[in-house]
């Protein structure tokens, strides 16, 4: 220390006691106390850490033997505690209840935290403590940890709440291999008990797969942690910001309120609905990628800024590791515009429901994609060609025109019965796409019987009246279809609403346009709906 430039940049006390405990509380992290707005030279971060870890090791004889010695709090109607988690303000211990005999978790407030902060900041922090439990409690939901006791005891105050016994929803997804309907369907149980958070209108403030525990006997998912989410200090000409959350998981207006050096009421102010749908959405991406949304190295002031600029892992859209429907719900979840979200958490929670409820494909229809490219297509547009071919002819035979006109059902209903899988699960899928077809069938005979009435007997005309009254019953099916389906499926319906309108000009090129456009409505679909790719 005998540079000179090193001694006049030595931090002051608030500024070593920050990077103390950042070491403390995980020594990897010391990289995120390099902020471009710090006045802290690397240099003496890295020489500080060096020394921090000497002292470390010299003591850890001793701490381990403190801790050794070191006795459970003595709680009303409790016993044998046994510590399961310690964090930077709070040790939760397993114990049971004496009267009811139940497994409970019971979190105490960490008497040497408050002892280390000045008295303003240890009732900040007392109160901090006590809004969880009565946030927690005012919330009844089945995907909610329960709060049920609250107390104060002389080495400070403790509640008690259900015992999960069960990994984090971040620890079942990293390194493992959920599928994405068992994340889907995880994520949904949880935005619905947002939903109800919100309702009572809470915010919850840190929603991250951490924060949500999984039940081991029963995969029911709980969210916890209503109040005592870390800080994310920042620092800024010499003032530290309280903005709770965790940058990969924060609202992009959080993270430009940070960086803006707003004080932490107005922080709390900017807080919102979509503030929390934000969250949910990258809580959602983080679980089906197994990794964070932010990219590896980051400081935390860069990764503010990435929330910001979204940087992220989830704007790269070459990322095939997530269902093409999963992807467009987490995307609106995580909007830059909060205006352009989910309004709310049961809507994120209906999405989820629909996408969990819709068929796919090629799961349920193996081989269904190749084989409308392949067979269907080329049938639809020669079974057009030939009926303008027959109508052309000197003699009109009306039976082998019927039946040019019908033809292109049978290989369609022949490829959906080669390709379906027969299975309790896939039935729904099953009902649900032949019961579209079929109908579209019978509209069809429906349809081409009246138009014979109608012409009695006058096969042109029956012709030139049946195929726009065509077009118009598959504009209706493909309008039918992009509500449940995809969504594009809505487009078809309009260019078929034109086409049964131009069909009118020309009668006997009509059957011509039709078999063309259903063939490449045919091929659009096989290749577009990416629900056919999905496996």
């Amino acid at each position: 220390m005998d540079n000179p430039s090193a001694e006049q940049s030595l931090p002051n006390d608030e500024i070593l006691a920050e990077l103390e405990r950042r070491i403390e509380n995980d020594s990897s992290s010391l990289d995120s106390m390099r902020l471009a707005s710090s006045p802290i030279d690397a240099a003496l971060v890295e020489e500080h850490k060096k020394r921090f870890e000497l002292i470390d090791n010299l003591a850890m004889p001793i701490r381990t033997a403190l801790d050794r010695t070191e006795t459970p709090p003595q709680i009303p109607d409790y016993c044998e505690l046994k510590e399961i988690g310690r964090g930077g303000m709070g040790v939760v211990y397993r114990a049971e209840h004496l009267k009811t005999l139940r497994t409970d978790a019971i979190k105490v407030i960490r008497p040497d935290r408050l002892a280390s902060v000045d008295s303003e900041r240890a009732v900040h922090l007392r109160n901090r403590f006590k809004r969880e439990w009565e946030l927690a409690g005012r919330v009844s939901h089945e995907h909610i940890v329960p709060v049920y006791h609250v107390g104060e005891i002389e080495s400070g105050m403790w509640f008690s709440m259900l015992y999960v016994d069960g990994p984090t929803l971040h620890e079942c997804t990293r390194g493992q291999s959920w599928a994405p309907e068992k994340i889907a369907r995880t994520m949904e149980c949880i935005a619905r008990a947002v939903a109800a958070v919100h309702r009572r209108d809470i915010l919850h403030g840190d929603i991250k797969p951490h924060n949500i525990l999984i039940e081991r006997e029963t995969d029911r998912p709980l969210i916890s942690d209503f109040g005592l989410a870390e800080f994310v200090s920042l620092h800024s000409d010499g003032q530290y910001l309280g903005i709770a959350g965790t940058p990969a998981y924060m609202a992009p207006e959080i993270a430009n309120a940070a960086l803006s050096g707003v004080g932490s009421e107005e922080a709390a102010a900017i807080r919102s609905v979509s503030s929390d749908i934000y969250s949910l959405g990258a809580t959602l991406w983080s679980a089906l990628a197994g990794r964070s949304p932010c990219h590896e190295g980051r400081t935390l002031q860069q990764q503010m800024e990435d929330v910001v600029s979204r940087n992220m892992l989830f704007a790269d859209k070459q990322n095939g590791c997530i269902p093409v429907g999963l992807d467009r719900i987490c995307q609106k979840c995580l909007e830059q515009n909060p205006t352009e979200r989910y309004r709310s958490a049961l809507e994120l929670a209906d999405d989820l429901a629909g996408w969990l409820s819709r068929p796919s494909w090629n799961r349920h229809f193996p081989g269904l994609r190749q084989l409308l490219v392949l067979v269907v297509a080329p049938v639809l547009a020669a079974s057009g060609i030939l009926v303008t071919f027959l109508l052309t002819a000197k003699e009109v035979n009306e039976a082998w025109i019927g039946l040019a006109m019908l033809w292109g059902y049978g290989p369609l209903f022949a490829t959906f019965w080669a390709s379906q899988r027969s299975s309790r699960t896939n039935s729904p899928a099953r009902r649900e796409l032949w019961s579209i077809w079929i109908g579209h069938f019978c509209a069809s005979i429906a349809c081409l019987t009246a138009c014979r009435i109608f012409s009695q007997g006058d096969t042109r005309l029956t012709v030139a009246v049946f195929y726009p009254s065509w077009a118009a019953i598959s504009s209706v099916t493909f309008f039918a279809k992009s509500g449940n389906f995809w969504i594009t499926y809505r487009w078809f319906g309009v260019v078929w609403s034109i086409a049964a309108v131009v069909m009118t000009i020309d009668p006997i090129l009509s059957p011509t346009i039709f078999g063309v456009l259903a063939a490449i409505s045919a091929v659009a679909t096989a290749r577009g709906d990416r629900e056919f790719g999905e496996p």
